[in-house]
């Protein structure tokens, strides 16, 4: 509901009943007058002018994402836009999907839990922990999930490097 408009209407509603009330007030009669003729003809166009200010949005309250000064649009539509961030699913990794070894690189079929070539243990793609057959399936052992939908804290891994590579010393 547009505010300024609606009260644009009710003066004009004002004005209608006050010329239309004019010669019943001033001269004790009831004379149709063209006092009384324009108040008569008002009273239409101002009860649309109403109806238009209660159909009408307010800028005040209502804006396109705050252009017009609403803070709290400006807010929501950052809060909105920070949630759309979600992955595409076709990109998200299967628990039926092989891996390779960390070590070896050989790859490893989603149904074991060791490599088959060196023998170690493989290590959960989220955690970092061992993984281990679980319920018929290879799972992380501390969350009891597959591999690929594992809610454990994120371990840090050590990195293998240590830093740069010095040229020229014995």
């Amino acid at each position: 509901m547009n505010r300024s408009i609606t009260f644009l209407g009710l003066g004009f509603l004002v004005l209608a009943g006050g010329l239309v009330a004019y010669p019943d007030l001033v001269y004790g009669a009831e004379v149709l007058d063209f006092e009384v003729e324009v108040g008569l003809l008002t009273l239409p166009a101002a009860l649309s002018v109403i109806l238009w200010g209660a159909a009408a949005p307010d800028p005040r309250v209502t804006t396109v994402r705050g252009v017009f000064g609403n803070p709290e649009e400006n807010i929501v539509g950052r809060k909105l836009d920070k949630s759309a961030a979600i992955a595409d699913a076709r990109y998200r990794p299967s628990p039926k999907e092989p891996v390779n070894c960390r070590q070896c690189y050989t790859l490893i079929p989603p149904e074991l839990a060791d490599c088959p070539r060196c023998g170690r243990r493989r290590e959960c793609r989220g955690c970092g922990k061992p993984l281990f057959f679980l319920a018929g399936a290879v799972r992380c052992a501390p969350c009891l999930h597959d591999e690929v939908y594992c809610n454990c804290p994120r371990v840090r891994r050590p990195t293998t490097g240590t830093g740069p590579a010095r040229v020229g010393t014995r």
